[in-house]
């Protein structure tokens, strides 16, 4: 899915949104499979438009920040990586952007 943004005057172009992609370590905890994740993860290197990746401290998942045009892009990463993390994907927006919205509906 594409996000797609008409200009006034100009053909639509793609505009890029920020997603928070959660994920959580699942099943199999083992060596083996552990290093197999981790030689995908070399493999593939970043994700698309990553801002930033953060690991919990516990181990148990993390956190990644992207900005993408293309949400198929967040799709294929979260089929990948699925035999070794559960992945939710949430489009966000700055706080500068969502406060003109909630200034008009809450003040």
């Amino acid at each position: 899915m594409a996000v797609r943004v008409a200009f006034e005057g100009g053909a639509p172009e793609e505009a890029a949104m920020l997603f928070l992609s959660n994920y959580k370590i699942v099943g199999d905890r083992s060596v083996e499979h552990t290093k197999a994740l981790m030689a995908l993860f070399a493999e593939r290197g970043k994700n698309p438009g990553e801002i930033a990746h953060y690991v919990n401290v516990d181990g148990t998942g993390g956190t990644v920040i992207s900005e993408n045009a293309d949400a198929a892009d967040l799709h294929d990463v979260a089929l990948a990586y699925s035999p070794w993390l559960e992945i939710e994907v949430k489009p966000i927006l700055m706080i500068d952007d969502a406060v003109p919205a909630l200034l008009k509906y809450f003040s």
